[in-house]
């Protein structure tokens, strides 16, 4: 996959009860694409800008609404493609500007489930395994977003109950995610890419196999080169106290039995941390956050009987460890910029290599490995964007991506 080898076979405007009354093919003015995914988004989204000689957008009073098919094909084999199955539309028309007898216009398109979160409240009680109550609210409810894309979940290992209270559908979920507990960690993430939507453990997420990119002068015959690469953050110590990431307190009230228990979590409680994510001397037993949580006993009641109630979950044992669990997951970041490779999802595994100067334990090791401190290891995409342009005859192409490290010790994955 070179960083030139690609080709916009379709870029068609389709109509949606607006001012297009017939599909519009505006992929000859083509000048660039953005394409972006991210694992703290529920939606994926892109921009389009183009040349358009017939003056559509000013002509037909364009101005959002139409939904739009794409055809790239990058390299020999490998094809990106947006359908009518993805729901893409265009939510606003920007940088309009008039040129003689063409215009230069930016499209940018969104999920149409975006629109639909708008639009949509939660208003019932939802009860049972957290994974199905996720795939009621994409799929099923219909005061929720009722996608018809498709839904990809892990099996949550715990249940919770709560009421609707006129939420919008994605700010429920993602508000659920650092209360999901999985068989064996916590914490989950809520995101869409290309292939659907994802409800996904982070233990789940770095069990996969990973595609494998280095840093090397010489030519890969698998185009697995990293171009540029970059630490764009490391630990913040001040903020990961203010969040309590080392040690915190939580007060949990049972409202209903009017009682109270206090709860001491530190960073020390969780196993096989990595170096960089272990707490500065004096900071791993002093609280730096205090939290109130009460129980709701309205939520967890079943029935009229009384004692007709769902069984308490430990919720602020395990819900402080999933929210520490998310802070590291989030505390160390990475950019890197590769040749375009429309195969790759943000929730994928890179395995990444970057040369040392010297191993002294073991000098035919001439990159660092997942075991050690250094930045080579197996890292999740966070974010990822493909940018295609065409300046005059010359066309450019590279997907940059945000990785983020597992601070948690793993054994070596397969490579894809």
């Amino acid at each position: 996959m070179s960083q030139s080898r690609y080709l916009l076979k379709k870029f068609t405007l389709i109509p949606n009860g607006t001012s297009l009354k017939e599909p519009y093919e505006v992929k000859a003015g083509f000048v660039s694409f953005d394409y972006f995914e991210s694992i703290e988004s529920p939606t994926i989204s892109a921009t389009y800008t183009f040349i358009d000689l017939d003056s559509v957008i000013s002509r037909l009073g364009i101005t959002g609404g139409e939904f739009v098919e794409i055809d790239i094909q990058d390299g020999d084999e490998d094809k990106f493609k947006i359908t009518a199955k993805h729901n893409m539309m265009i939510n606003s028309v920007k940088g309009v500007v008039q040129d003689g007898n063409k215009e230069i216009a930016t499209l940018e398109l969104i999920s149409i489930e975006t629109i639909t979160n708008e639009t949509a409240r939660l208003n019932k009680k939802f009860t049972g395994n957290i994974s199905q109550t996720v795939e009621e609210i994409l799929t099923k409810d219909k005061k929720g977003i009722q996608t018809k894309k498709k839904l990809f979940k892990d099996e949550s290992a715990n249940s919770y109950s709560f009421i609707g209270n006129l939420k919008r559908p994605f700010d429920t979920i993602q508000w659920l995610c650092p209360k999901t507990q999985s068989p064996k960690s916590f914490g989950f993430l809520f995101y869409e890419n290309l292939d659907g939507y994802h409800f996904k453990s982070i233990e789940g997420l770095f069990d996969q196999d990973a595609y494998r990119y280095q840093k090397t002068d010489r030519a890969l015959i698998d185009d697995g080169k990293i171009l540029e690469n970059k630490l764009e953050q490391s630990n913040d110590i001040g903020m990961n106290c203010r969040m309590g990431m080392y040690a915190n307190k939580t007060i949990y009230v049972d409202i209903e039995n009017q009682e109270a228990e206090v709860i001491d979590f530190d960073l020390g409680q969780l196993k096989d941390l990595r170096k960089p994510a272990e707490a500065p001397k004096g900071f791993a037993k002093k609280p730096t956050r205090l939290m109130l949580r009460a129980s709701d006993a309205g939520a967890l009641q079943k029935g009229s009987i009384k004692d007709e109630t769902e069984p308490q979950n430990s919720l602020a044992v395990y819900q402080n460890k999933s929210y520490i669990r998310n802070n590291l997951l989030f505390s160390q970041s990475f950019m890197m910029s590769i040749p375009v490779n429309t195969k790759l999802r943000v929730g994928e595994l890179i395995d990444v290599k970057l040369p040392l100067k010297r191993d002294t334990q073991n000098p035919a090791n001439r990159f660092g490995n997942d075991k050690t401190n250094d930045p080579s290891g197996i890292y999740l995409i966070a974010e990822l964007r493909h940018t295609l342009s065409r300046l005059g005859n010359r066309k450019v192409a590279q997907t940059t991506v945000r990785l983020i490290r597992n601070v948690f010790t793993a054994p070596d994955k397969p490579v894809k």
